[in-house]
Parts: structure tokens; C-alpha cells; sequence
């Protein structure tokens, strides 16, 4: 018999959590970002991603968490040319570090890549794709994923309240959970709703508005949510 089948935990080096978004997005682990159908999630997360590509500083913050790095997104609900990339050059991203996929990458294919940032949006196209194996199985990739890559995963989903067995499975795995709630005229709110690595406390809320006048939706004006 081979290896040991415990860890002591002084032979672990300690480590500290290092963050895309402080507070909102960790490098290496899962984030899901939750709302309404219609509430902007996409809009958000490519808002994200085009700071990544170029290395600007995440909303409200002062510092960049990166130089300007690639980004890969899986995108299974949205057209490429007249939905994505308008989305993607509103709001201002490199269009050269981004790249999207059309099935499951293993994870030594997206190193190559090397990442800062992975998107899935939305997570259930995701588990289509996995479908021969158990939705749990697939989360549990996606968490291997982070882990191996240490790029900050993105999950986009909507998780109605006592939906599919996996919305909760999602909701588990994801160390931090962001949530988008619409408060009118365009504006949204963008809370902490779950953070397994920092007192959601410690993170307040903010407000955005999501533009659609230019027939792309863009992420625009935030500001604090107290």
C-alpha cells in the first residue's frame, strides 16, 4: 500500500487568498454570480473580463489584481459576432486575450492558455456538455479546474428557489456567491450573498447601471450600495 491516506496539517505551507476582486472574486476557486433572468449577469461578468484583458482595476478598487492577461469563455446561450464581442468591445476589452470555446477543455488545454480569468455562462450548458457524468461530478471539475489553473472561475446562473438538485450543488462548491438584484432605472445591486474565505460583512454592497442604449449591453457608473 502507497502513500498515506491522511495529511498533518504541519506539513501544509500556509497560504494566503489572493483576489481578482477583493473580497468578491478569488483566484483559484469558484464564484457564482446569481440573478434574475434579465438582470445583467453577462453583462457583468464580460465587464470583468474585459478589465482582465487590458489590467485595470476591478470596480471600486484602486490597484489592478493583474497585468493585462488572457481570459477564456465558455458561452453556450449567446451568438459570438453580434452578441459577445459588441458586448466585449463596449466595454472595452483586448479583444486578442479573449477567447471562447465551444466544448469542455481539459484542464491542461486551458493552461496553455494561461488564464486569468475563466467564464461559464451559463453553468447549465456547461453540465449539458457533461452529461455523462453526474452534475456533481462536473462541478467538482470545474473546482479542479480553479484549482489547477489558479485563474478565477466564473460561473453565471440563475438558481430559482427550490430548482434543479444541482443549483444547490453550485451554491456549495462556489466560495464566494455574488447576487444582482435589480432596483429600477437601470440600476443594479450587487451584493455578497455567500463568501466561505471573508466575512460577507466585510464587503459592501454595490450599485451599477447597465446600459443598453448603444444596442450592446455595458456595465457603467458604480458607486456604493449602502
Amino acid at each position: 500500500m502507497s502513500g498515506k491516506a491522511w495529511t498533518t496539517l504541519s506539513e501544509v505551507p500556509a497560504q494566503t487568498v489572493h483576489w481578482l476582486w477583493e473580497g468578491r472574486v478569488p483566484f483559484g476557486k469558484l464564484t457564482l454570480i446569481d440573478g434574475e433572468p434579465g438582470s445583467g449577469k453577462s453583462a457583468l461578468a464580460l465587464d470583468l473580463a474585459a478589465r482582465v484583458s487590458r489590467g485595470l482595476a476591478m470596480p471600486m478598487s484602486s490597484q489592478p489584481p493583474c497585468p493585462p492577461s488572457d481570459v477564456v469563455i465558455f458561452n453556450d446561450d449567446d451568438n459570438l459576432a453580434d452578441t459577445i464581442r459588441p458586448r466585449l468591445e463596449a466595454a472595452g476589452a483586448d479583444l486578442t486575450r479573449v477567447h471562447a470555446i465551444d466544448r469542455v477543455l481539459k484542464p491542461e488545454e486551458v493552461e496553455s492558455l494561461k488564464p486569468a480569468l475563466i467564464i461559464i455562462d451559463p453553468l447549465s450548458a456547461y453540465l449539458c456538455l457533461t452529461c455523462d457524468s453526474p452534475p456533481r461530478q462536473a462541478i467538482k471539475t470545474l473546482a479542479r479546474l480553479a484549482k489547477q489553473t489558479d485563474a478565477a472561475v466564473v460561473v453565471v446562473q440563475y438558481l430559482p428557489k427550490g430548482g434543479t438538485s444541482w443549483a444547490g450543488e453550485i451554491y456549495d462548491a462556489a466560495r464566494s456567491v455574488l447576487a444582482i438584484s435589480s432596483i429600477g432605472h437601470g440600476r443594479r445591486r450587487l451584493g455578497l450573498a455567500k463568501s466561505n474565505l471573508r466575512p460577507s460583512t466585510e464587503v459592501i454592497p454595490l450599485v451599477y447601471f447597465l446600459d443598453n442604449s448603444g444596442g450592446a449591453a455595458r456595465v457603467t457608473g458604480w458607486s456604493d450600495g449602502l
